[in-house]
């Protein structure tokens, strides 16, 4: 089990674009709008935010909160950091039991750990909409 070094390597254009059919699939299904963020660094002058106002700025660059019904969901990866950060919007925190989320992180960190990247952001992604729709 290697990890590659860098975010590109992990996740090369044919992974990004099967993750893509599957974000669709479940922002059709749920009606939430999800954007993932794969970075390798921080930029600079990010070092002193934590990993949650970090994910608040990226979902606010990416325009999520302007989501009419707020069920804009960021999924923030810090690659070289081995991070990741599941972001949600009102609408769908309301909606979503706070253990959802660490069901989420769970997934992820299983399946990264095994540098099995692709398979754990649908596995997360569909995650998301399970705890979705049974809310």
């Amino acid at each position: 089990m290697t990890h590659p070094d860098h975010a590109s390597e992990a996740f090369p254009r044919d992974v990004l674009e099967r993750i893509a059919h599957t974000i669709a699939d479940v922002e059709q299904a749920t009606g939430a709008e999800i954007r993932l963020s794969i970075r390798d660094l921080r930029d600079a002058g990010e070092a002193d935010l934590s990993l949650k106002e970090l994910a608040q700025k990226e979902f606010a660059a990416l325009h999520l909160h302007h989501n009419d019904k707020k069920h804009g969901i960021l999924l923030l990866i810090l690659y070289h950091e081995k991070k990741f950060y599941v972001y949600g919007d009102e609408g769908v925190h309301s909606k979503v039991h706070p253990e959802a989320w660490k069901d989420v992180a769970k997934t992820l960190g299983d399946h990264f750990a095994k540098a099995d990247y692709e398979t754990g952001v649908k596995a997360a992604l569909k995650k998301i909409e399970h705890h979705l729709s049974k809310s």
